[in-house]
């Protein structure tokens, strides 16, 4: 890979990088507009409905999708969202995100937003359908047709072949033979619906019916010349499905999409035509070298439907490998350089992927694509001097994400528990007693009584060497078994857990207790264990093991609980639960992805961690609900 100029003047390779403004869905779509209320503050800082629907209507939330918990749903979710406001300010305070790389992240972020709001507000602004040509959108929209796509080499050849089809003197079948066979590329069946990305092909294919099946010659920018067979139609599945104004919306967002498609191309060229970009080979070259080496490695899980790709979650990784060279200059512009550092960040909204590993093609993949994080970085920037980046929408949109990054850094500081103890393992074991086989079962002799201090007596006169037998006939409270000496004879452990557990993990013949069993406390030794053959399920090992992790979770998450409960007293907080029943929320759990404009995808908004428990600590540290 050479050091080389970008200077992009391509009208149509701009047209091939503009990503068509596509929002994220709007917050609240169950009804009309939401009155914006503040529903919370948090260290002075407001938490809106806005803030609270697009948490919880754009990405996934616990119980999202039960209506019937709504009312409870807003409270969790608006308790989870002071938890992330709470933890990112005490993160602030801590100076944790004032490393080189979260600024780097963040200032990555931010300039996909204000390349974004650029793209709202000189494109996207203005752009709308008229009535008659959403008319003819929906009679194209109701119909799909499946048409032969003959591409051909030259105009000539095109020309010939829609001659010979229209006059009957070839058929389909001999398109590609005799004459025809060194001009024609390639004949494929394809589908047309209405809005496709190739809008050449579109209007002459639906201008093809039974009585005309044969298009003339055609010019595609994607394809080349073509010529274009009608073999039968049928309604558009997509468009019975919806009702009419369902129809003449989604016509409606084409035709829009479309017309910003086409004025993005010409804002974009008014941007780019003066500029002048050089990249340095050698960190160009180091760039490459990096990515190369990560896809190679393992080529395998780098496959994805035939192209190797460079996910965005390896981007931290790539970071990683480059991490002495991230302030180094690849790209000399106007205004500052373009670092490498920088220039990588586009990989998380636009992933790197090529179709060959072959190292010819992969330079010439990677210098596009360098090319392509160029004429965003000058977008940015042209964003940037119109000051966008204080826009309200680009502020809000930071912030949410920032919140939510240094959240999670503070809570990667959180301490791990110290390892559980015994008895907590044994209590955790008796709460999840119904995941064990039902095949166990023990055998004890046991003597219970009614008060702590009696069975610490009794326990005494045990130990002296008092025979239990006996003494159980005489002084047990559980009647049934006192009769026989004490002795339960074999139960199964799920029958009994409060006993079964700790005799099933006590060693035989030893005195256990006293031990709180139903209101009383116990005294045991175990007589007899055994395990029933052919059960394939939980054994105890395996039980005791799965909530060794299960008990460590649940500390930590307690640690956790403590700390947000701990940090609403020190930065203030106030909760109008009240506000809550005037919100209303789609019952549907969505995952929901936002273009960018002129390139891109990211979430729409970050997904929320469920954190509520942390409210009865503090309520409890204080006299009065927040």
């Amino acid at each position: 890979m050479t050091g080389h100029r970008l200077a992009p003047r391509s009208h149509a390779l701009i047209a091939a990088l503009i990503c068509a403004f596509s929002a994220a869905p709007a917050a609240g779509q169950s009804g009309a507009a939401q009155r914006e209320d503040t529903l919370a503050v948090v260290a002075s800082r407001p938490v809106t409905t806005t803030d609270l629907v697009e948490r919880v209507e754009l990405m996934p939330f616990p119980g999202a999708d039960r209506p019937a918990e709504s009312e409870s749903l807003k409270v969790r979710a608006l308790q989870s969202i002071v938890a992330e406001r709470l933890l990112a300010a005490e993160a602030a305070v801590r100076g944790i995100g004032s490393d080189s790389l979260t600024r780097l992240h963040i200032a990555g972020l931010e300039s996909a937003l204000v390349r974004d709001e650029l793209y709202r507000r000189e494109v996207a602004r203005g752009v709308s359908a008229s009535p008659p040509e959403i008319a003819v959108g929906l009679r194209m929209y109701a119909r799909q047709l499946r048409v032969l796509l003959v591409r051909c080499g030259t105009e000539e050849t095109a020309r010939a072949i829609a001659r010979a089809l229209r006059s009957r003197v070839a058929n389909l079948d001999s398109v590609a033979a005799s004459g025809f066979a060194r001009g024609v590329i390639s004949r494929d069946s394809v589908t047309i619906n209405f809005g496709i990305q190739d809008e050449s092909l579109e209007a002459p294919a639906f201008a093809l019916n039974i009585a005309r099946r044969v298009s003339g010659a055609l010019f595609s920018p994607v394809l080349g010349w073509a010529v274009l067979y009608l073999l039968d139609e049928r309604s558009n599945p997509a468009c019975e499905k919806q009702s009419l104004d369902q129809r003449a919306l989604t016509v409606k967002s084409i035709i829009e999409g479309r017309k910003s498609q086409a004025k993005g191309v010409r804002y974009m060229a008014g941007v780019l035509d003066p500029s002048r970009a050089e990249a340095d080979r050698g960190a160009l070259d180091l760039l490459a070298r990096a990515i190369y080496g990560m896809i190679t490695a393992d080529t395998t899980a780098h496959s994805v439907e035939g192209r190797y790709m460079l996910t965005p979650g390896e981007v931290d990784a790539l970071e990683t490998n480059l991490r002495g060279d991230l302030s180094r200059a690849l790209v000399a512009m106007p205004g500052g350089p373009l670092t490498l550092g920088a220039a990588i960040q586009s990989f998380r909204i636009e992933p790197f992927s090529t179709p060959s590993l072959g190292r010819r093609m992969f330079a010439a993949v990677l210098n596009e694509s360098v090319k392509r994080i160029v004429r965003e970085e000058f977008l940015a920037r042209e964003g940037y001097r119109k000051h966008y980046d204080d826009s309200p929408r680009v502020r809000h949109d930071l912030g949410t994400w920032r919140d939510n990054w240094l959240s999670h850094m503070l809570l990667g500081d959180v301490q791990s528990p110290a390892e559980p103890t015994e008895e907590e393992l044994i209590r955790g074991m008796i709460e999840y007693v119904r995941f064990l086989s039902p095949a166990y079962e023990v055998n004890v002799r046991e003597v219970y009584t009614d008060s702590l201090s009696k069975a610490l007596r009794y326990r005494d006169t045990l130990i002296a060497g008092r025979d239990m037998a006996s003494f159980a006939r005489r002084f047990s409270l559980r009647r049934a078994w006192a009769e026989r000496g004490g002795e339960s004879e074999f139960f199964h452990v799920r029958s009994f857990p409060e006993l079964g557990v700790r005799a099933l993990l006590a060693d035989s013949g030893a005195l256990v207790g006293p031990v709180s069993v139903g209101g009383g406390y116990s005294l045991f030794r175990v007589l007899g264990k055994r395990l029933a053959t052919g059960s394939g399920e939980v054994t105890i090992d395996s039980l005791r093991l799965l909530l060794h992790g299960v008990i460590r979770t649940q500390d930590r998450q307690h640690s956790v609980d403590r700390l947000i409960a701990g940090l609403a007293e020190k930065f203030g907080v106030s909760m109008d639960y009240a506000r809550l029943k005037g919100i209303r929320l789609s019952p549907h759990t969505m995952f929901t992805r936002r273009y960018i404009g002129f390139g891109g995808m990211m979430n729409a908004a970050p997904i929320l961690v469920p954190q509520w428990n942390w409210v009865p600590e503090y309520v409890r540290s204080r006299s009065s609900v927040p």
